[in-house]
């Protein structure tokens, strides 16, 4: 076993099977790897950043001022207590002072949010689609090992976390930040030693808040994320499959397995909330301990007359300011590490490197005959150590029809899924009109490629919508026209609404059999040169088997096709039907030459069927 694989040895050949990468991992991410990944949202934005700043910094400034003025006012007051009315329009002077610093406290903070709000909004937008331009192109292994519940939870976790996060940290620790060096280099000014209490007691504060809510509470909390992506999962799984539960009559077998989901997700909610209220009993017993040292030794410098009664003052409202910050900061530590948890999974998902990818200099894939070659391939499961294949080779000339054949697990999906680069093979080369398709970008080879699987899966979107993804810039009569063709315009006329229908989340309003002539005239749509059917019309009844293996005939001409079919009236009028056996081609021929080939495998499941489906 390697650092990342296995080696392992098959009929005297050495194959190397990959391990897979862990979707999501149990530990939490570094702090400075969340602050990088916030920020590179915000930087390509300087002009709107530094003017959002500058109002946050006016709005510090104002707050610095208060308890200055305010100390002033009072040394005011008491020197001319005996003489008021010889000094009301100074004192007047003072409060407005006050009202027009408030002002400009509003100001400043309105102007700040009305530009950050823009760009915060931006950075959800931005975060979210990054989001699914990873996950569209994670590999078939990722998606098959991946809730399609939890995914979108986690995504849009994400987006609410970065709002959180960016929005804690701007409005509330560079403030903090800005009015600790503030108000320290102020009291340093006043009394160099009450300077160092304030600035040491802030410092201490701020750092075991920190350290807890990093070390402490956040493990906790991305547990219970964790648990939470579990319950979307949990939920989208048997939501999804409510018509199989109730043909079971299991909804309580269901209720009690969302029970054990539900009872891990309230385990880790309790743990994750005493742990910040721990965090937030040892954070009052810092404050206190700051309050009685801060303020008893401000007492004892106007007892010793170092300070005047405005010098108390100020320094009571310094702290009362410092205190609201600290406190608030406090809670917000518990918010911010809860915002970053969130976001870990979209971090994840943004550095996790795509396993089949285009290279650097891959090219534009443009074939005008559709000639496929395996050669000499080798492919193995992540999951498996047993091949699928093994030095496979086969060449399909261009327009050729071809037929897959054989017992489940012969390799008859996993031939078409490499053709398409769901997967990459680990040895040899597949190609397309000779240029090897790992050479070639991923969107031109898929281009090349249209498929109609057996299990047609729509978007919740309307008929229309759901035809044209054949061809988005195919036109009305062009949609009606591939609708005719597969024998879907029938029923879809049917329906009040016509082409405008929507079909319901992955087409659940239509029968199997109308989500499949859908599909095939999505296929019917689109100009590529490569066709796949993957047991297109096993949804169907016999009648519109008929027609649609109709549509199937003129929709093949010209294109090169490769069938995986159950049902002999697919495969009966193809050029060449492929035999697969245990990764390989054990026998090939038209139906006629394969079915009176005595003791071969096609006649035999021919026999077993007696003339329907091929087990």
């Amino acid at each position: 076993m390697t650092r990342d694989g296995v080696l392992f040895s098959q009929r005297g050949q050495l194959y190397w099977n990959p391990l897979p990468t862990p979707v999501s991992s149990t530990q939490s991410l570094p702090f400075s790897q969340i602050l990088s990944f916030a920020w590179k949202f915000l930087k390509d934005k300087p002009g709107r950043l530094f003017l959002a700043f500058l109002g946050l910094v006016g709005t510090v400034i104002c707050d610095l001022l208060t308890p200055v003025i305010l100390g002033k006012l009072t040394d005011f007051l008491s020197t001319n207590a005996a003489h008021p009315s010889a000094v009301i329009y100074d004192a007047i002077g003072y409060v407005g002072l006050f009202v027009i610093i408030g002002i400009l406290y509003w100001i400043f903070r309105h102007f700040s949010w009305f530009i950050w709000a823009r760009m915060v909004v931006q950075a959800m937008q931005d975060v979210g689609e990054q989001a699914l331009y990873k996950v569209q192109r994670f590999s078939t292994d990722w998606h098959e090992s991946s809730f399609s519940g939890a995914t979108v939870t986690k995504i849009k976790r994400g987006m609410r976390g970065l709002q959180s996060f960016i929005d804690l940290f701007f409005y509330n620790f560079i403030p903090l930040g800005l009015l600790m060096v503030g108000m320290m280099t102020i009291l340093v000014l006043k009394h160099a030693l009450l300077g160092i209490i304030i600035g040491i007691g802030m410092l201490i504060y701020a750092v075991v808040s920190i350290a807890l809510a990093l070390r402490y509470v956040m493990p906790a909390s991305t547990e219970e994320n964790r648990h939470d992506s579990r319950v979307g999962a949990a939920l989208a799984d048997v939501i999804s499959c409510s018509a199989t539960v109730k043909s079971f009559a299991q909804e309580r077998a269901e209720d009690q397995r969302f029970h054990q989901v539900m009872t891990g997700f309230r385990l880790a909610s309790l743990k994750s909330w005493f742990r910040s209220q721990y965090t937030n009993i040892i954070q009052d017993v810092i404050m206190t301990l700051y309050k009685v040292v801060f303020l008893g030794f401000s007492l004892w410098l106007w007892i010793t007359q170092v300070f005047t009664v405005g010098d108390f003052i100020f320094v009571f409202a310094s702290y009362r300011m410092i205190a609201a910050y600290l406190r608030q900061i406090g809670d917000e530590i518990r918010r911010l590490q809860m915002a970053a948890a969130d976001m870990e999974d979209v971090i994840r998902f943004a550095h996790r490197d795509f396993e089949v990818k285009d290279t650097s200099d891959a090219k534009v894939l443009k074939t005008s005959q559709g000639k496929i070659t395996f050669d000499k391939i080798s492919f193995t499961y992540r999951s498996q150590r047993q091949p699928i294949f093994s030095d496979f080779s086969l060449t399909i000339e261009p327009g050729e029809k071809i037929a897959l054949v054989g017992h489940s697990g012969a390799g008859k999906s996993t031939f078409v899924k490499l053709l398409q680069r769901l997967y990459d093979v680990q040895r040899g080369a597949i190609t397309i009109d000779g240029l090897n398709i790992a050479d070639v970008t991923l969107r031109s080879l898929r281009d090349h490629i249209v498929l109609v699987p057996q299990d047609a899966i729509l978007f919740h979107r309307s008929l229309e919508e759901n035809i044209r993804y054949g061809n988005p810039e195919a036109t009305a009569e062009e949609i009606i026209e591939a609708a005719r063709k597969a024998h879907a315009h029938e029923f879809i006329d049917k329906f009040p609404e016509g082409y405008q229908t929507m079909v319901g989340e992955r087409g659940i309003k239509l029968s199997g059999g109308e989500r499949q002539r859908v599909a095939i005239a999505r296929a019917i749509l689109s100009k590529a040169p490569i066709l796949i059917l993957d047991e297109a019309t096993s949804s169907l009844d016999s009648i519109s088997e008929h027609y649609i293996q109709d549509a199937l005939d003129k929709v093949m001409k010209n294109r090169t096709t490769i069938a995986i079919a159950h049902r002999l009236s697919t495969i009966k009028k193809v050029d060449r039907i492929l035999v697969f056996e245990n990764g390989r081609i054990a026998e090939e021929g038209t139906h006629e030459s394969l079915v009176h080939k005595k003791g071969g495998i096609y006649q035999r499941l021919y026999e077993m069927q007696a003339g329907g489906f091929i087990e």
